[in-house]
């Protein structure tokens, strides 16, 4: 029997970067820990700090959680 062939999934790595470094700078301009931004966006601390270091390819979903939890649009999260 074949081996399935696993699929190639595109991951921009820069683009992660960028957008996981916007949330941390508006997190911290808004004087939220990490912690807190988890709690009000119902989100785990983990998944979190993966966004915010771009190890994660997170879902469009995550953003619009993030940016409402910080009291922005998704929008001013993006480069």
């Amino acid at each position: 029997m074949k081996q399935k062939e696993k699929k190639a999934y595109y991951i921009n790595k820069p683009a992660l970067l960028l957008v996981g470094s916007k949330i941390r700078e508006v997190r911290t301009l808004k004087g939220i820990s990490i912690e807190t931004l988890a709690n009000t966006s119902a989100m785990d601390y983990s998944q979190l700090a993966r966004m915010e270091t771009g190890q994660v390819n997170f879902t469009i979903s995550y953003l619009f959680r993030v940016a409402e939890a910080l009291g922005v649009t998704p929008k001013d999260l993006l480069p």
